[in-house]
């Protein structure tokens, strides 16, 4: 529509499409939301198109309320019976007491108006674990979670496209801040696109290895390939490591030609890079002066001056999301590293929970890629794990764990994960009646000679 000069009617289209997901949903099948919501979980930039229309800027949270309605309607369970439902109780309960609190350390009134921004924040928050639930219960058969990954992909694709036609007529032959773009990303900012690249390309490799028709596991590698591609040019090391880790996981837990493939690209990198990358990788720390480029060293001033604010209150922090509202040096709003701000938000009981998230994640994946006999549900549980790994390396550096348009596709997949577990688990009884049966039957047929003499 861009390229007709059909701009302006992008946000009509979207809005209109929204309102009809949401009555399908409620009327018809509740998986319509979720179809509708999953190219707009990473194009942040496409949701602002409705931000000026009626409740526009709540499409999201909408579009779930009338996956929610669909299926309370439909008699079916909202809150399916999986490994996460104890936990995320518990850390939902956790953070909004450390809200609470965290008002008191600012000085500011209990988190109780819908105009407060920090209570919004935790509200924000809180929607991507409920995505998990809301897709478990909506997402029925794998057919409809390939319609989903289908649906990611084509998104995917999109936030690619997009950023490549930015940069590509760049000259990446020297390193400059004003080479990197943030693309469809929005407020996360060129980061959170890097750490989404690194963590959908090791996603898309996982799906590659359980792919047995070669048209798919092309077209899964090739999108990749072309994230992995975007990758490289975001210029974000923090993004380079996660990918690095993540395919050196799936290396190690399926795929051993990665690992291969890692050694070789560890010895020729410098050659294959174009320079902006390079000296974006070697700048990290100056050897000839001994000290940290700009960028780490500030990390690293955060780091330490959060270190006395987590003194001040280890066990259970100073408040939920109060880091952004208080002065720190460099005039940052943020701690650049996911721990430390989960460490002095929320002290230690509040990082053992956010542990046990990533445990949690890492778990269940691997449980359904180790116990699935479908290779697409292996596949699956593998992508789980493996996007796990990538968030848990990229969060040492900044915080992608918040923004729903860098890690709100994690939730989505564990909530298929879970109801792959759930179909094979409905299939292990069956399976179980079967092998009974066929015992009795060559019990029967070994004792008729037997009787007959």
């Amino acid at each position: 529509m861009i390229h007709f000069g059909l701009e302006s009617y992008i946000p009509y289209v979207l809005y209109c499409m929204g309102l009809v997901a949401f009555l399908l949903s409620v009327l018809w099948r509740p998986i319509v939301g979720i179809y509708y919501l999953i190219p707009l979980i990473p194009l942040q930039t496409l949701r602002y198109h409705m931000i000026g229309l009626p409740l526009g800027q709540s499409v999201v949270d909408i579009t779930l309320l009338g996956v929610v309605l669909g299926l309370a309607m439909g008699q079916g369970s909202i809150i399916q019976r999986t490994p996460w439902n104890l936990l995320l109780a518990v850390y939902a309960g956790f953070t909004f007491v450390s809200l609470c609190m965290g008002s008191s350390y600012l000085h500011a009134s209990l988190p109780f108006s819908l105009s407060d921004p920090r209570l919004s924040d935790w509200k924000n928050y809180m929607v991507m674990p409920a995505i998990l639930f809301v897709v478990a219960a909506a997402v029925k058969e794998r057919q409809d979670m390939k319609v989903v990954v289908l649906l990611m992909c084509a998104a995917t694709l999109m936030l690619d496209r997009s950023f490549w036609d930015t940069v590509s007529g760049r000259d990446f032959s020297s390193f400059s801040y004003d080479l990197r773009d943030e693309g469809g990303m929005g407020y996360a900012g060129v980061n959170g696109l890097a750490v989404f690249e690194a963590q959908i390309s090791a996603f898309l490799v996982a799906l590659a290895s359980g792919e047995k028709t070669r048209l798919r596991k092309l077209g899964y590698i090739g999108l990749a390939v072309f994230s992995a591609l975007c990758l490289m040019y975001s210029l974000s090391r923090e993004g380079y490591l996660a990918l690095l880790v993540g395919c050196l996981f799936l290396g190690l837990a399926k795929e051993r030609k990665l690992l291969i493939g890692l050694a070789i690209f560890a010895c020729t990198w410098t050659s294959l890079v174009p320079g902006a990358v390079k000296q974006r990788v070697l700048m990290t720390y100056d050897q000839s002066e001994g000290k940290l480029d700009h960028s780490a060293q500030v990390r690293v001033d955060l780091w330490e001056e959060a270190q006395q604010i987590f003194e001040s209150s280890p066990l259970i922090g100073v408040g939920f999301d109060t880091y952004a509202y208080t002065e720190h040096v460099h005039n940052y709003k943020d701690s650049h590293n996911i721990y430390v701000k989960i460490l002095t938000e929320t002290g230690i009981v509040g990082v053992l929970l956010f542990l046990c998230l990533l445990g949690k994640g890492f778990a269940t994946g691997f449980r359904l890629f180790r116990r699935a006999r479908d290779p697409f549900l292996s596949s699956l549980g593998l992508g789980l794990a493996a996007w796990v790994v990538c968030a848990a390396i990229a969060n040492f550096f900044g915080d992608r764990w918040t923004f729903l348009q860098v890690n709100g596709y994690m939730w989505v997949i564990a909530g298929m994960v879970v109801r792959g577990l759930m179909l094979e688990e409905s299939r292990s009884p069956a399976a179980a009646e079967d092998q009974v049966a066929d015992k009795a039957a060559l019990d029967r047929f070994e004792a008729e000679p037997v009787a007959a003499i």
